[in-house]
């Protein structure tokens, strides 16, 4: 008898191993592009920010750093409705909204471009122009 219930606990431990259950995790990729809109290489260091949108303030926020190979992995998360967010310097930062059950994986990968800089004068360049300072404001006195 005794050695029948172990096989039948074995065959349960068995069979959740095989049905895939795992903890609650959002997983993914992020791939940055230049300003030419061209993939770079995988960049680490991309921030992942998972913010639970019904849980207490002080219970709402876990964050995650992509590996050399542009992955991420969040921490085991409770169920929930998220907000997702990569964000990488100089990048636009890129959100997605996930729905987490109990178990399982759910994938966000993101996108990140590039923050066009715009065309700005240095400031040898604007005095050679006579070009004021922002702010600068030139009052001539009443004549």
């Amino acid at each position: 008898m005794r050695c029948k219930l172990h096989q039948a606990v074995v065959l349960v431990v068995m069979g959740v191993l095989a049905t895939g259950c795992t903890a609650a995790r959002i997983v993914g990729k992020t791939t940055l592009m230049d300003d030419k809109g061209t993939p770079l290489p995988p960049t680490p260091g991309v921030t992942v920010n998972f913010i639970n949108l019904g849980a207490a303030l002080e219970d709402s926020l876990a964050s995650a750093q992509t590996d050399v190979k542009g992955k991420y992995q969040s921490a085991v998360l409770p169920p929930g409705k998220y907000t997702v967010e990569a964000m990488y310097p100089g990048y636009v930062i890129e959100r997605a909204t996930v729905v987490l059950g109990k178990h399982g994986k759910k994938k966000a990968p993101f996108v990140l471009k590039k923050i066009r800089e715009g065309s700005s004068r240095s400031v040898n360049e604007a005095q050679e122009e006579n070009i004021p300072n922002p702010g600068e404001v030139k009052i001539k006195p009443p004549e």
